[in-house]
Parts: structure tokens; sequence; C-alpha cells
């Protein structure tokens, strides 16, 4: 929903955290959620200042990234826009953009999908939320709505754990994360 973007990314930034390098952490260097990878693809595809004198994006940008300057506008461009979070209900936007931050924009469309077909809806399950997602997504039940996407994390980030144990470190934090989203979207749906 239109002006819910601000309110959500205060809720992501908590769950995100500063600096982290976790050699097991797949998305390598991280900073406030934002990987080295997500920063200098967001660098090629769009300038918005010096944020790097020397033009080269490393670890030393992930490190030295805050929250308002530099993350906000990665999230909201690459995050939020992508997911349509604009056009989401209230509480479900929050839910799909936390999923987008956590497993990428498209895996969070297909994860939003295949929540509503759990409904019986029928929706492609393509990860790209336009028109005919969002009119399956405000067609459905948004508690049940939020409470199946929330399911399809779980079950996703089971799956990670099955396809490659070395992530069973992360399983109680994502499973953590997912609990407080639970609490958190009642702000959002009140």
């Amino acid at each position: 929903m239109r002006d819910n973007f601000d309110k959500a990314l205060k809720f992501v930034f908590a769950d995100e955290g500063p600096f982290s390098d976790i050699p097991a952490d797949r998305g390598g260097p991280t900073n406030q959620g934002i990987t080295l990878k997500t920063l200098m693809d967001y660098h090629a595809h769009f300038d918005y200042g010096d944020f790097d004198q020397d033009g080269d994006i490393d670890i030393d940008d992930i490190y030295l990234l805050d929250e308002q300057g530099e993350a906000a506008p990665i999230y909201r461009k690459w995050f939020w826009d992508v997911v349509s979070g604009d056009d989401l209900p209230s509480g479900i936007d929050y839910v799909v953009f936390d999923s987008s931050v956590n497993h990428g924009p498209r895996t969070a469309g297909s994860l939003l999908q295949r929540a509503v077909n759990r409904m019986g809806y029928g929706l492609t399950v393509d990860g790209w939320i336009g028109p005919v997602t969002i009119q399956g997504v405000l067609w459905a039940d948004p508690e049940i709505l939020i409470t199946n996407t929330l399911r399809e994390r779980d079950i996703f980030y089971r799956k990670i754990v099955a396809q490659d144990p070395s992530q069973l470190t992360f399983i109680n934090g994502w499973m953590n994360r997912l609990a407080k989203i639970a609490v958190n979207v009642r702000e959002f749906t009140a």
C-alpha cells in the first residue's frame, strides 16, 4: 500500500542489522541487508552521486553503508518497487517486501503466487507481480494470505537446508524472523 514503505523499512532494518561477513552466508559481506553484489548491481544501473570516489565498489563500501543515505534508496528501487509494494494491500506489502529483501524479488513473487494459489485462485507461478497477480492478491482474504505467504517462506527455508545442510546454522534465525514478521504485520492490519 502506498505510504507503507517507511514503516516496512524500519522492520526490515531491525531484522537485517549492521555489517556482517559470515563465511557460511551465501550472500557474502552484508550491511543493513545489502550485499556487495546488490550494491555493485545497483550502482551499475543507477548513478545517484559520489558514493564511491574511485568508481569501484568493494567491501569497504558495504561496511560504510548507512540506512537512510545509501540503503533506503536501494531498498525502495530494487526490493519494494519491483514487487509492486505500493499496489499490495497493507500488511501483505510488508510481508512480500521482507521476502524480497531476504530471497530476492522474483522468489518473493513466486512465494506470494503460491500463497494465493493455496486459496484456490490458480495463478501462474512465474515470480512477476503484475496486474494478474495483484488481482489474485486483492481477491484473497488478507489474513489468510499473510499466513500462507509466511508458510511458503517456511517451506522455502527448509528446502534451502535440505539442499545445502551447511545452511542449517541459519534456520533458527530464519524461523525467528518469520515469527517477528507475524507479530509486526499486525501494525499494518490493525
